[in-house]
């Protein structure tokens, strides 16, 4: 317990940052299981277990006053902010909106709840507050002297430009980076910009010498596109960077492809293209980009009860895939047009805007647009499932908490960065109701 006391208090580290998280996430968790069973021959040891949480998660090392191992019960979106709160950040909900009434509209799903057959109604108990966690301070940027330094400067101006500070929240440039992961850094973070933003600061890197077209040929890599062609990561030739671009003639992803049962190689037109085949391309687009994106994590609630994971270790992202993997596998084996494909739909569409950044992509951002294609392929396939006679609805939550969470199931992400204190910050799963049955969503929000 020891290494795990100091790294917890260390003010500086994004794993001491993650840490917290995790041990706030148990400590919640625990203090459900506890309330539930309380005559469980584990129960005194549990109580023990989670005074030891609460010592370590407390400033001084010691359980706040009053506290003895358990959590109040209420939390209050309006009141101070907990010291510390997490970054976590997530593919912006865009507004795949399609005009309809105000109980259908865009964020992410998760497991089917039984609940009564009318939706919730007035406020729910409030949720067990998970204590936000803090976003490490940034040291001063200290690029690698291996690096390009007309490169490394760009990059460091990017941290200390407006937008980033209005976007991105804290950022610095990595330590220690050549010139090829500098630059993979640097693009990667573009795509968590608004379009606009992006669009200039990857023309600025263009006009750098390291960049020059005078460079060895050009490699790419292709992956299928869903329209068009589009550059996700420019290459740099001189520096070795293989390019990443989206094109029609793109393989889809293998695992994908093998989760589905094997999907058509040829992808229709969008207005004919079904659920399944939208959802493999995506899915292999975010997991090819969680072995690139260094600053790529996860807080899929059936692989991370609370808290985040990062996706750049393989042996980390290979539970995330395998979930994936396995949802796409049930929407794969779903009559089509039917409220089982629906949900099967919602389970897919969580777990790809479940992938998230720290702090969130920006509204506007390449990640944002991919959380929007997922979620209007969910609210097309609720009108035909409607159309199909099924009983079934779908909604954006709110964008405060204090209302979004009258329909989430209280396993939400606070936040101490980016928008404003009780703005939902992100959508992780859209509501639904699902022929009776309510599946609650879920929410990054700002604490």
């Amino acid at each position: 317990m020891d290494a795990l006391r100091r790294l917890s208090r260390l003010p500086d580290s994004h794993l001491a940052a993650l840490a917290r998280a995790q041990l706030a996430g148990m400590r919640a968790a625990l203090d459900v299981a506890l309330k539930a069973l309380p005559d469980d021959a584990g129960a005194a040891e549990c109580r023990a277990a989670l005074a030891e949480v609460a010592a370590l998660l407390a400033p001084d090392g010691t359980p706040p006053e009053g506290e003895s191992g358990t959590l109040p019960t209420t939390s209050e979106v309006d009141g101070p902010v907990a010291a510390g709160a997490v970054t976590t950040g997530v593919m912006a909900a865009g507004s795949a909106a399609d005009g309809s009434a105000a109980d259908e509209s865009t964020p992410p799903m998760g497991t089917p709840v039984p609940v009564a057959r009318k939706p919730v109604a007035p406020m729910p108990p409030e949720p067990v507050p998970v204590p936000p966690e803090p976003m490490p301070t940034q040291p001063t940027p200290r690029p690698s002297p291996d690096a390009d330094p007309a490169l490394a400067a760009l990059a460091a101006e990017l941290t200390r430009s407006q937008e980033c500070a209005t976007f991105l929240g804290p950022l610095a440039v990595p330590e220690g980076d050549d010139t090829a992961a500098l630059w993979r850094w640097f693009q990667l973070t573009l795509l968590r910009l608004p379009s606009t933003y992006a669009t200039r600061w990857r023309a600025r890197a263009a006009d750098l010498a390291v960049a020059a077209r005078t460079a060895p040929e050009e490699r790419w890599d292709e992956w299928r596109a869903l329209d068009g062609v589009e550059v996700v990561l420019p290459p740099l030739p001189r520096a070795g960077v293989t390019g990443v671009r989206l094109g029609a003639a793109g393989p889809l992803a293998d695992w994908a492809v093998t989760a589905a049962g094997g999907v058509h190689g040829v992808l229709p037109a969008s207005a004919d293209r079904s659920p399944l085949a939208l959802c493999v391309v995506l899915s292999g687009w975010v997991a090819e980009l969680a072995a690139l994106d260094r600053q790529l994590h996860h807080c899929l609630e059936s692989v991370a009860h609370r808290g985040v994971i990062p996706l750049c270790d393989a042996e980390l992202r290979a539970p995330y895939r395998h979930e994936l993997a396995q949802r796409l596998g049930r929407l794969a084996r779903q009559t089509p047009g039917s409220a089982e494909e629906l949900r099967a739909a919602l389970a897919v569409d969580e777990a790809l805007c479940s992938v998230l950044h720290l702090p969130p992509a920006a509204p506007g951002s390449w990640w944002a647009r991919v959380a929007e294609a997922s979620q209007r392929m969910v609210l097309e396939l609720r009108r035909r499932v409607r159309d199909n006679g099924g009983d079934v609805a779908v909604q954006v939550l709110a964008p405060t908490y204090r209302e979004a969470r009258r329909r989430t199931g209280g396993n939400d992400i606070p936040l101490d960065a980016g928008g404003r204190k009780g703005q939902v910050l992100a959508g992780l799963r859209l509501w639904a109701s699902v022929e009776g049955r309510e599946l609650p969503g879920r929410v990054v929000y700002r604490a």
